[in-house]
């Protein structure tokens, strides 16, 4: 059994269960602090979306990550116990369709079945369906066993729309933090505003976890992948998406063939996944089933007073 890395074991239960948690963080006037760093960095803004960690600048990293530790540490340390920092980047999405991020998982970059690892995934700004808030599929970082890269093969390729059609969006208010699991699967509308949305990642593992990192070689033909030993800073160097990494340590190449799961298997993990919670997962129905509830109360009530 793993060991928790949220204090509050509550949380660490729901984050067991859905694959994320949306917690209150640090405030909105905390989370343009963090923003400001942003556009500091950026006088422009970037087209599309845009991840500051593909920048190759080593010192232009750091300096964000310094500058987020400043106002995180305090709420890490109150939510998450026994931790290490992966690191910390910012996370653009301009106005227009080109922004969407569509379905996907985050990277293995340790060994799961002992350790967690995640995001803390904290918006500058309110956001929603409008502005491109995340969508995610609860439950589904139990959905694949499958290691996952910028490169290798996913298990659900082929049903990405049946996918995103079941996710719900999770609208948060700025400074709030959706922590993921990096096996969980999420993505974000495009922003259909005229302003922006700004978000910090921050990544977490647990401190005895060791760091991989998974690669397949894009002209390798015989479904073989590279197993990395990556140093605690991986996160922070690494920059040259898609590509074998310049640092690290080759340990195991291998056969590796990843078994693509059917779109019956597929709507019958989401169907079972559904019953666990009730058809009534979303949070506006969540929502609609509250209101409803007390309107047949007030009802009652009124009955009962004749």
């Amino acid at each position: 059994m793993k060991p928790s890395i949220f204090k509050n074991k509550e949380i660490q239960t729901r984050f067991d269960r859905d694959g994320y948690v949306v917690i209150d963080f640090i405030s909105p006037e905390e989370a343009k602090t963090v923003a400001d760093k942003f556009y500091e960095l950026h006088t422009k803004i970037p087209k599309g979306f845009y991840s500051a960690a593909i920048n190759a600048d080593k010192k232009y990293k750091e300096e964000i990550l310094e500058h987020t530790e400043k106002i995180f540490q305090s709420a890490v340390v109150e939510n998450f116990c026994d931790y290490k920092i992966l690191g910390s980047t910012f996370l653009c999405k301009a106005p227009g369709e080109d922004g969407k991020v569509g379905v996907h998982q985050d990277w293995t970059v340790t060994n799961e079945l002992d350790y967690y690892s995640a995001t803390i995934w904290v918006p500058a700004v309110d956001t929603s369906e409008e502005n491109g808030a995340l969508r995610v599929l609860p439950g589904s970082h139990l959905f694949f066993n499958a290691y996952r890269s910028s490169n290798i093969p996913v298990s659900y390729r082929g049903n990405e729309a049946l996918l995103w059609d079941n996710m719900i969006t999770v609208p948060m208010k700025a400074g709030q933090a959706f922590v993921l699991n990096h096996a969980v699967i999420h993505g974000s509308s495009h922003n259909k505003t005229d302003i922006e949305r700004l978000a910090i990642a921050y990544g977490i593992t647990q401190k005895d976890a060791n760091l991989v990192f998974y690669h397949k070689n894009k002209d390798d033909q015989n479904n073989r992948i590279q197993k990395f030993e990556m140093p605690d800073d991986f996160f922070q160097r690494y920059y040259n998406l898609g590509e074998r990494p310049l640092f690290g340590k080759l340990v195991e190449e291998f056969d590796y063939c990843v078994t693509v799961v059917t779109e019956a298997n597929i709507k019958q993990l989401i169907a079972d996944e559904k019953g666990k919670r009730g058809t009534l997962s979303n949070p506006l129905l969540q929502r609609i089933e509250k209101r409803l509830k007390k309107f047949f109360c007030l009802s009652f009530i009124c009955i009962a007073s004749f």
